[in-house]
């Protein structure tokens, strides 16, 4: 019995050193990473200042062109966009970011599947913010998502499961050039042939995240205390969408006095084969054009 004791606890402490050797590789690797998702993510947390800042999924990333925004208001801009996210990573990246600075604008691209409906299960949101841990405010964000969490986040391994793959990559060779501003442009025109079918018609009832929906409010309320102003804005998609969809938010930003425009629907844009890439993103030539309404909208 007492060499079994011996043996599992030698086994054990090497287990704790290896998991802890892991961690502080990954966090030498993901603090130098040269570009990629990293280096944006990087960017975003630790050193953005820029007066003006774009929030949202991939639809964020790939629609707002930050030198066309420069060029027109003549204020600084960061795109912040990660792929497959919405106010659950954004809301835990505010209360990191609102500590050390304060842009002037926030406009917040809104997809409806990321920051208004349920769907999958919450705690796919928790990978970008997982190295942030130890920053209370993001602690608050695993615990009402899912309260074993904190037991999970004691090893170093199981914080960077879903990241070590991008930080190792990132750090030697980036494969996904995000320019210096946080844009990731969508060359070329949409294959029709690609789409869905989308004849089902118009849905008109919707189950929206609770959870979600408290985050949009408190990120809202803390913006505005802050002094930074907010925009919302639905950005083009080629098959449109329910208006209904964003009754929620129409609602939140009546009560707290913050602009939603709805691009979502708007025939300049939807059907227009030469604007998209597919049928949710904006290709390069769609997103510059947009970000000209947006440059309009902000002046």
């Amino acid at each position: 019995m007492k060499k079994f004791v011996l043996r599992l606890s030698i086994f054990l402490a090497i287990l704790f050193l290896l998991d802890r050797g892991f961690g502080l590789a990954m966090d030498y690797l993901r603090n130098n990473a040269k570009g990629g998702y990293i280096g944006h993510h990087n960017h975003i947390i630790h050193q953005s200042n820029e007066d003006i800042l774009i929030f949202g999924s991939s639809r964020a990333i790939h629609h707002y062109n930050p030198e066309i925004l420069e060029d027109s208001i003549g204020m600084s801009c960061y795109n912040c966009g990660q792929d497959g996210n919405g106010i659950i990573l954004f809301y835990g990246w505010w209360q990191i970011m609102k500590n050390r600075y304060q842009p002037k604008i926030v406009i917040y691209d809104v997809t409806p599947a990321f920051d208004l409906l349920e769907g999958e299960d919450n705690r796919r949101y928790l990978g970008w913010l997982k190295s942030e841990y130890e920053n209370k405010e993001v602690k608050r964000i695993f615990e009402d998502i899912d309260p074993t969490e904190k037991y999970k986040m004691q090893s170093m391994m199981y914080r960077y499961n879903s990241t070590f793959l991008q930080i190792i990559t990132d750090y030697s060779h980036p494969i996904f050039r995000i320019s210096p501003d946080g844009f990731l442009p969508l060359e070329g025109e949409m294959n029709t042939m690609k789409l869905k079918d989308d004849s089902s018609g118009e849905i008109t009832s919707f189950s929206y995240d609770s959870l979600k929906i408290a985050y949009l409010k408190s990120f809202i309320e803390s913006a505005q205390d802050h002094g930074v102003k907010l925009m919302f804005v639905a950005s083009p998609i080629w098959y449109g969408m329910s208006d209904a969809v964003f009754a929620p938010l129409e609602d939140l930003c009546f009560e707290k006095s913050v602009p939603f425009y709805n691009y979502a629907n708007d025939t300049n844009y939807v059907g227009h084969n030469e604007m998209f890439k597919d049928g949710n993103h904006l290709n390069a030539f769609g997103a510059d054009e947009f970000t000209k309404e947006i440059c309009k909208l902000l002046k």
